[in-house]
């Protein structure tokens, strides 16, 4: 549900997040976010954010060939626990209609409380499509956020003159 790339950078990834810091804090900067080694974290700003806008989510972790970057795609954390919440919701519906049906079936009696379980399936598969769509809605930001950072990284690779 939530893409992801790899990156490889130079070193132990430091100056790369340290670039990233100052880009992000330059006065009329693009993208917002924020630095914590050896995390970081890009977005659009809150006048250009939908709901359905991207968090790039950024951690760096050494490799067998080396410190890479590895950046994954969310939606905002208040969305993403919606998500999750909902899914839960419905799980604990399903499974409450199909515990309830059965124990009716023991004593004999309606069995429609069954029917939770495939309608709750049916719209957790329903709204894990519906995450997709969000993705595909969101691709331009995506790749915006995606090339704010490859240019970092890029530009962290570049021997200073």
């Amino acid at each position: 549900m939530r893409p992801t790339f790899e990156l490889p950078v130079p070193g132990d990834g430091s100056a790369l997040l340290a670039l990233l810091g100052e880009r992000l804090r330059e006065p009329g900067a693009q993208l917002v976010g924020q630095v914590r080694p050896p995390h970081a974290f890009v977005r659009l700003p809150d006048d250009r954010r939908s709901l359905l806008s991207p968090h790039l989510n950024l951690e760096l972790r050494q490799g067998e060939s080396g410190t890479v970057l590895i950046g994954r795609f969310s939606p905002h954390p208040n969305v993403w626990t919606g998500f999750m919440g909902l899914f839960f919701a419905l799980a604990m519906c399903g499974l409450a209609g199909l515990i309830y049906g059965l124990a009716q079936m023991a004593v004999d009696g309606p069995l429609w409380p069954m029917w939770a379980a495939p309608a709750a399936a049916a719209l957790i598969a329903f709204i894990y499509g519906a995450a997709f769509i969000g993705q595909g809605l969101s691709g331009e930001e995506m790749f915006v956020l995606r090339a704010f950072v490859e240019c970092s990284v890029r530009d962290c690779q570049r021997p200073a003159p």
